[in-house]
């Protein structure tokens, strides 16, 4: 009960203060006399074992006084009714507050050991979590396993059509390259004393074959590497069909 005394206290000072302050202010001392009834509610409930009421009056004291002493009795409750975000939160708005006060050892400790416990329990949730995904999944596959709901349709002969051209505009890209490599080579190694007239074809040729050889080789390979991630990816899943035998005969759902 030590913490009830420290805010009676708190709350007396501030009253006196206020009406220093603001001598005539009705809503003021309004505000002042629910801020002590809500605190005094707290206390009884809080000696009653009503810690919801007690946490409710608490607050309200807060909201209306703003005194950091009431984050201590906000923090008591709700350690004891296991809030301990809410907890943690009060205890660390009092130390910041009152860094010198009596307590501070005591509240350092429950800061300490609220962190841990708030860690373990989001771990633990986090486990649950995972292991509530993974039984799901195992489920799933034993389903499917068992029965099948669905199959795979392929993306059809178009990867294998775009794969075909770009592995023909490899090769053709290849050769013009390599003919184009050669004309330059004839130029660059012609034997001395020969005339430019000799060569003048090869040197105006080995150039765009070199240049035309590389762009189909490029275009070609991305169509090639275009038409493998189609055939990858370009599928999907269809509904099994379903057959039942009815009234009228044997029935059929699906797609095919």
């Amino acid at each position: 009960m030590r913490f009830l005394l420290i805010v009676l206290t708190t709350i007396a000072c501030f009253t006196t203060t206020t009406l220093v302050q603001a001598q005539g202010s009705t809503s003021r001392e309004a505000q002042i006399a629910e801020a002590k009834a809500a605190f005094s509610a707290g206390t009884r409930a809080y000696s009653n074992g009503d810690f919801e009421t007690a946490l409710r009056s608490f607050r309200r004291a807060y909201e209306l006084t703003g005194s950091p002493d009431l984050l201590y009795n906000i923090a008591t409750v709700s350690d004891r009714m296991r809030l301990d975000e809410e907890a943690l939160e009060a205890y660390e708005g009092y130390l910041e507050a009152r860094p010198e006060s009596v307590d501070r050892e005591h509240v350092a400790s429950r800061i300490e050991v609220l962190r841990e416990a708030i860690t373990a329990r989001k771990q633990a949730e986090l486990d649950a979590e995972i292991e509530a995904r993974k039984a799901a999944l195992e489920a799933a596959a034993r389903v499917k396993a068992e029965r099948p709901l669905t199959h795979y349709v392929g993306p059809g002969p178009g990867p294998w059509i775009t794969i075909g051209v770009g592995s023909a505009s490899v090769v053709t890209g290849a050769v013009l390259f390599g003919l184009g490599q050669r004309d330059q080579n004839k130029v660059e190694n012609a034997p001395p004393g020969s005339s430019y007239s000799a060569v003048e074809e090869m040197a105006d040729r080995g150039p765009k074959r070199t240049k035309a050889g590389i762009a189909l080789m490029g275009v070609g390979g991305a169509a090639v590497i275009g038409g493998i991630i189609w055939q990858l990816t370009g599928g999907h899943e269809e509904a099994m069909p379903e057959v039942s035998i009815g009234p009228t005969g044997i029935l059929v759902k699906g797609r095919f």
